[in-house]
């Protein structure tokens, strides 16, 4: 009966701990993008552009990944009004 109980605590603070990894790797990401948006402005080498451009879109993918992940589990990153 022990056990049990003490498994029980172990998902809870299992599930706290993703979620804080989630909304750690969307701010993450979104810093990425904000650079990386940033650096593409200054850019004149095409080889380089179309590799920013790659990057852009890689990141955005991820970047709407977390979104979805914090909808579905109803979090609020700092810094975010809403998600």
């Amino acid at each position: 009966m022990i056990k049990k109980f003490f498994s029980k605590v172990d998902k809870s603070y299992k599930m706290e701990e993703d979620d804080e990894r989630i909304r750690d790797m969307l701010c993450k990401v979104k810093r990425e993008l904000d650079y990386v948006h940033q650096e593409f402005d200054y850019i004149t080498d095409d080889i380089l552009i179309d590799s920013f451009i790659y990057e852009i879109q890689a990141l955005n993918k991820k970047y709407q990944y977390y979104i979805k992940l914090c909808k579905e589990r109803g979090l609020v990153a700092d810094g975010f009004d809403s998600i």
